[in-house]
């Protein structure tokens, strides 16, 4: 039986269904939501694989509309989003009752949310994360946003959908590097909260890794299940809960924009958490230890953790300066005092902040 977690929100809430071969849980959210018409947003992967099948099951919504873009973190783009625009605004054009629905992974659950945000004052949005990242993290919370040249995900919105689901089958075609990409995600969830724990993710890496059912799913449902009270308490980032989800992101977000096109979200997260551990033992009393024992974890899971040598202390400064986290030459840096715990500190941006996060593990 699929798993149904909530996210509690004070305005509405929403269910995360999780399982294996959910086409009647999908069938089902169609028949509550009643939509006249769907927008259908996928990558070009992506549809390949899956887009029949989807458009099958979506049929009885009414008329379909379809838009495919490129894959890949440059699809987040203004360009993108402008054609989305066009094909839901085309006759026969959508109405506020249509339905968006994003079919991919991370990049785009955040442009078609965006566009679903925006679209006719806002549109109902369903999630089919079909990527581990997307489903353990990006189509969680109602972040939605695209990219800009002066950084990342600067402009966006919170439009949280209808629901989510979580079909794991979908992972059993997920290219090798973006399941790896995704692991980095879920040691996040260990290093800053309870669950899941990180003893039990250096336990049983060799079977999550490999993709095992049953602990490939209970690995997943806890992090949801982290994500989605995270999310209940701070819908908005309001009260500094959600943030602690941005570790290792700080340092991640200057490497996807210095470095475009080379690495995937989640290897940047992975080299964004070695660093944060770094700045956590200089700054926040994290043990000489850890920094190492989460490097070599991460590096057992194929992630990268040394800082691409090309990104230079100039640019460094220069990326963190435009994080949406400044303020008064000083940055809002999530920090693990010990594994299990994440706070926030307010640090200066220094030269001693740019040795910790320059210095390779």
């Amino acid at each position: 039986m699929p798993e149904r977690i909530p996210v509690q929100l004070s305005g509405r809430s929403y269910e995360i269904i999780l399982g294996r071969h959910l086409d009647r849980e999908l069938l089902s959210c169609i028949e509550t939501i009643k939509p006249h018409g769907v927008l259908l947003v996928s990558d070009q992967n992506v549809f390949a694989r899956h887009g029949a099948r989807y458009e099958a099951l979506l049929a009885g919504a009414g008329a379909i509309k379809r838009l495919i873009v490129p894959p890949g973190e440059s699809s987040k783009s203004l360009m993108q989003l402008a054609t989305i625009y066009d094909a839901a605004l085309a006759p026969p054009a959508l109405e506020r009752s249509s339905l968006v629905v994003a079919l991919g992974g991370g990049m785009v659950g955040d442009l078609a949310g965006f566009a679903a945000a925006t679209l006719l004052r806002g549109l109902p949005l369903l999630h089919i994360p079909t990527s581990l990242l997307a489903m353990v993290d990006s189509s969680i919370g109602g972040k939605t946003a695209i990219n800009h040249p002066a950084g990342k995900n600067l402009i966006g919105s919170f439009w949280q959908p209808q629901a989510v689901l979580c079909d794991l089958t979908l992972l059993d075609t997920l290219p090798a590097r973006e399941f790896n990409s995704a692991l980095a995600e879920i040691v996040k969830y260990a290093v800053i909260g309870q669950e899941p724990a990180l003893e039990d993710f250096e336990a049983h890496k060799e079977r999550i890794k490999a993709r095992t059912a049953g602990r490939l799913d209970e690995i997943v449902a806890a992090c949801i299940r982290h994500k989605a009270r995270v999310v209940a308490e701070d819908e908005r980032e309001q009260t500094g809960r959600r943030v602690l989800l941005n570790f290792g992101h700080t340092l991640a977000h200057v490497i996807e924009t210095r470095c475009p096109g080379r690495f995937l979200h989640g290897e940047a997260v992975a080299i964004g958490m070695v660093a944060a551990c770094r700045v956590s033992r200089r700054f926040a009393g994290l043990d000489a230890q850890s920094p190492a024992r989460l490097a070599k974890l991460l590096a057992s899971c194929n992630l990268p953790v040394k800082v691409p040598a090309e990104l230079t202390r100039q640019e460094l400064l220069a990326g963190l300066g435009g994080d949406k986290k400044r303020e008064a030459g000083r940055i809002q840096f999530v920090v693990t005092p010990r594994f299990g715990r994440a706070e926030v500190a307010s640090l200066a941006l220094d030269d001693a902040l740019l040795d910790c996060l320059l210095e390779q593990p």
